[in-house]
């Protein structure tokens, strides 16, 4: 009757947690214009412009888009459309219209552009995280902060075969030295707010200094992990086998500094780690917490049950509570069941172009298709060498292959993911071509997405090159394949230094290796 009683009361608490922030957020007025700080320098504003917050997107004049970001901007006044370009990337949005366009695939915005007098207002964070920005906001004085903006690119470690970042697994014991992204970034300072997207919603949620987001407390009663988290802590749940357990990751986040659970502990690197109280729940064995990785911060939960346990996620916007439901059948009905990878993993490689397709030709006459071969193959023999996937490829050899054809051997071999390789080119005619550079992930189809920003996060760790971020684009390989599906854009074959690097054994052994460990993180192996 005691642990019942303090898991109830762990219960009533746990929301409160989260809505001690209210006053927060009501502070946050005033009639300051704000400002806008990018890589830690603060850009000039246009005299008389003042920051607006919409339905938690914030709108800026596309003259600041245009003067302080350096992005080219072309406007239409007869259907009221904004077109921003930079390095090859085109968004495409229209005054009134809660739709926008990248790169020609439909995506919906949470704020509309408006149009005040002669000055148009468009929604910063959309702009610019489609060109590869980071977006913090701090709602007290109005500032937006932007990182991500330096491109110089970061010179390729010397180590002849660097290692990977560090694969996980079910394990909770805190990862040392991740790989981090070779891009700049400067987060908002002590006590700023994060702006994160959910469902295609911005949620501006409030961070205590120098933690955002933040695991608050955790308990599980009636056969269901209830977690507090804040600061804009996103959960990702995965299925894993051998032996059965529920991962549940908190990407970004780190525990808050009063995190309750019901065995805590410390790891050795000071963070909480420990198990949560599961008596009286025969088919879950334990539930285990600590901080899986400090760079970036992830927060893990892994529950492991005694065999196949099915589930469904909940979140309550209003606290933030995210509940994991075990109460669970394969007949019933409500928020879908999430997939579950069972069996032995099916990879599909795809090395771009090959044969007549020669692909992207670099600066000194190298051919695309042989560094797309390459790299697939070395990271095919890793997989190989391994023996937990098996591995399909649409080619091993020189020879020409259509897309679609691509499309039926990952189909045929009934794959659980598909993985094209190419890299990148501009044409001669296109402004400062050779000074473009950097990595970026495609996909087409939303459940390719959480591959994507895993496979992006690994391809920045394997090239070194500048993180041009995740891009959604209607690509034939991505968009008719039935699993999820990314192409890699690995560096760009028109600027010196990224062709220097793609054609180096070192970076292709290094980059086979992330692949990799971006396939299994996302498998959860």
């Amino acid at each position: 009757m005691k642990k019942a009683g303090q898991r109830v009361l762990l219960l009533l608490l746990l929301p409160l947690l989260l809505l001690s922030f209210a006053g927060h957020k009501a502070a946050a007025a005033g009639t300051t214009p704000g400002k806008i700080v990018m890589d830690s320098k603060e850009l000039a504003l246009p005299k008389g412009v003042i920051l607006e917050n919409v339905n938690g997107s914030v709108m800026i004049p596309i003259r600041v888009v245009v003067e302080n970001l350096g992005f080219e901007v072309l406007w239409e006044q007869s259907s009221r459309k904004v077109t921003v370009q930079q390095d090859g990337k085109s968004v495409q949005l229209a005054v009134g219209s809660t739709t926008a366009q990248a790169d020609g695939v439909n995506l919906t915005l949470n704020a509309a552009p408006k149009q005040n007098g002669g000055t148009v207002l468009v929604p910063i964070r959309f702009v610019s995280e489609q060109f590869g920005l980071s977006v913090g906001w701090d709602n007290t004085d109005k500032t937006v902060y932007l990182s991500g903006g330096i491109t110089e690119t970061a010179p390729v470690a010397s180590d002849p075969l660097p290692s990977a970042t560090p694969d996980p697994s079910e394990s909770t014991e805190a990862a040392p030295g991740a790989v981090q992204s070779p891009s700049p970034t400067t987060p908002p300072q002590s006590g700023t707010e994060t702006l994160e997207e959910l469902d295609g919603s911005v949620i501006v949620a409030p961070t205590p200094p120098a933690t955002s987001p933040v695991v608050k407390g955790a308990v599980f009663s009636e056969n269901r992990l209830i977690v507090a988290a804040a600061g804009g802590a996103k959960a990702t749940v995965t299925r894993v086998t051998g032996p059965d357990r529920i991962v549940v990751d908190f990407a970004g986040a780190a525990f808050a500094p009063d995190f309750s659970g019901s065995f805590p502990g410390v790891s050795t690197g000071g963070s909480p780690q420990g198990k949560l109280d599961v008596s009286g729940y025969p088919l879950v064995t334990e539930i285990r917490y600590a901080l899986f990785s400090t760079n970036p911060p992830t927060v893990r939960f892994v529950i492991q049950t005694t065999g196949y346990q099915n589930y469904q996620v909940s979140t309550d916007e209003s606290t933030g509570l995210v509940t994991i439901d075990l109460n669970v059948t394969g007949s019933e009905t409500g928020a879908p069941v999430n997939p579950v990878f069972t069996g032995r993993p099916v990879i599909a490689l795809d090395a771009g172009h090959g044969g007549k397709q020669s692909g992207a030709v670099s600066l000194t006459g190298k051919l695309e298709k042989t560094f797309n071969l390459a790299v697939i193959l070395k990271a095919g023999a890793i997989l190989t060498q391994e023996g937990w996937a098996d591995v399909v490829y649409t080619r091993t050899s020189d020879i020409t292959l259509g897309l679609q054809d691509r499309v039926k051997i990952a189909q045929a071999a009934n794959a659980t993911l598909f993985v094209s390789l190419h890299a990148n080119s501009l044409d001669v005619s296109y402004p400062n071509r050779s000074k473009v550079n950097g990595s970026e992930t495609y996909y087409s189809r939303s459940e390719s997405l959480p591959l994507a920003e895993i496979m992006q996060k690994h391809l920045v760790a394997g090239t070194g090159f500048k993180d041009n971020g995740v891009r959604s684009k209607s690509l034939h390989v991505t968009r008719e394949t039935r699993m999820p599906a990314i192409l890699l854009e690995a560096g760009y074959l028109t600027n010196a230094g990224d062709e220097a690097g793609l054609y180096s054994e070192q970076l292709q052994n290094n980059l086979a290796r992330e692949i990799v460990a971006g396939i299994k993180e996302y498998l959860g192996l």
